[in-house]
């Protein structure tokens, strides 16, 4: 039983290009985070404005938006190792200017804005190319394997260097921090250059213009039963990720709590997440991964909708982690079916689709749920907000026969 549910390390063991490509995918998120900590930081340190701090993380989140798209339309175009090493190596002079900006006198904030713009589109496109190739790296029947170990590692990064990079400002400043991540970066590149090239297949709007060559994809998954039915469920777990929004109000609120409570409340969802990765091992043998992953999404929405119920903080934190643990293992399955049904002249631009999805999901979530605790209060806007969601995945559950029935091995034909 043990062995069963044990994360499954095979791709890690068997590949040494998807080892090379882990190890280089952790560095990048633990610098992502450690940006994440250390931009607005010095942005107000320059500023004094709140403003200011929201519209550097705009820019940010709007480049990362458009290099998911754009590394897309690349991916299914270009060998996705050059890509993948042209965009770390962006990331990395990025990461050196902010640090060499950060040690000058007097440190420029128009810098700031132009160098964490860069470094989120170099972001965007780097996720996209890595994504696209990874079913090159691993066999068929480790997708799933794989997709938990990249779950894993970017739980563990949003966990971890968020707390990492705070340290390092707090005890040596922004500019090391910029450093300690512009050396973990271009110290990646040696992995990246030993992998084998990964050309895309060559599909029909391959030498298309980039704008059309996105409506394809969108085309692509929207005739495509399967993989159209796995991106309308996962738009449904993006918009409800708003709830944090939340949090803090019913932590004061519904739960009589302060600023530990609302931290407890925001880490139990990554805990479980970080639990469901480790005692993943099951997943990938499923004969039913359609099912089980309706069943994880109904589930995970209903504790969501329960939160809301609680009137003790350790009662809610207990019910968020749950909800954590269905959340990502919805999200394992996920990636095994979409990798697993999209044909490799697709993989860049499905995938980008899938990455953009979770970032302007995830803002139109937070938005629908800072509107519905305007209007009543926190803990019964929880459980509205987690029982639409609930009752609108039973409804996919119900209509979606095709997804319900699908494998982990496709036809040679995908079913539109």
């Amino acid at each position: 039983m043990l062995r069963r549910l044990a994360l499954d390390i095979g791709p890690l063991r068997d590949s040494r290009p998807f080892r090379n490509v882990f190890i280089a995918r952790t560095v990048s998120v633990f610098g992502i985070g450690m940006l994440a900590v250390a931009v607005p930081v010095q942005v107000y340190d320059l500023t004094g404005s709140t403003v200011q701090v929201g519209a550097v993380s705009a820019a940010e989140g709007f480049a990362l938006l458009v290099g998911f798209l754009w590394g897309g339309v690349l991916a299914d175009r270009q060998d996705r190792r050059r890509l993948m090493l042209r965009a770390r190596t962006a990331s990395g002079i990025a990461f050196a200017l902010l640090a060499l900006n950060a040690f000058l006198p007097s440190p420029s904030s128009a810098a700031l804005y132009a160098l964490a713009t860069w470094d989120g589109l170099a972001t965007g496109v780097a996720v996209t190319a890595l994504l696209a190739a990874t079913p090159a790296l691993v066999g068929p029947d480790k997708l799933v394997a794989a997709g938990a170990l990249n779950a894993l590692t970017v739980r563990l990064g949003s966990m971890l260097s968020p707390a990492l990079g705070g340290l390092v400002v707090s005890a040596f400043g922004v500019g090391w921090n910029y450093a300690a991540a512009a050396a973990g970066t271009l110290g990646t590149l040696g992995l990246l250059t030993s992998l084998p090239k990964l050309e895309p297949a060559r599909g029909d709007e391959t030498d298309a213009h980039p704008l059309k060559s996105i409506g394809g994809g969108l085309r692509f998954v929207a005739s495509h039963r399967v993989v159209g039915s796995l991106m309308l469920l996962g738009l449904l777990f993006m918009v409800a990720g708003g709830v944090p929004v939340l949090m803090p109000a019913f932590a004061e609120r519904g739960l009589d709590g302060g600023p530990t409570t609302v931290g407890l409340l925001y880490a139990a969802p990554a805990c479980g997440a970080v639990l469901a990765s480790v005692t993943s091992g099951w997943a990938g043998s499923v004969k039913a991964p359609g099912l089980a992953l309706l069943a994880a999404s109904v589930t995970g929405f209903v504790a969501l909708a329960c939160t809301g119920l609680a009137r003790h903080p350790a009662l809610a934190v207990a019910i968020l982690f749950g909800y954590g643990f269905a959340a990502s293992v919805e999200e394992i399955l996920r990636y095994g079916l979409i990798q697993s049904h999209t044909p490799d002249s697709h993989l860049g631009r499905v995938n980008s689709l899938w990455a953009a999805q979770e970032t302007g999901g995830s803002a139109i979530g937070s938005l629908g749920a800072g509107a519905l605790g305007r209007a009543m209060p926190p803990g019964p806007a929880i459980v509205v907000y987690g029982t639409v969601s609930a009752v609108l995945a039973l409804a996919l559950a119900v209509t979606l026969t095709t997804l319900r029935t699908a494998t982990l091995a496709p036809a040679a034909e995908p079913e539109r």
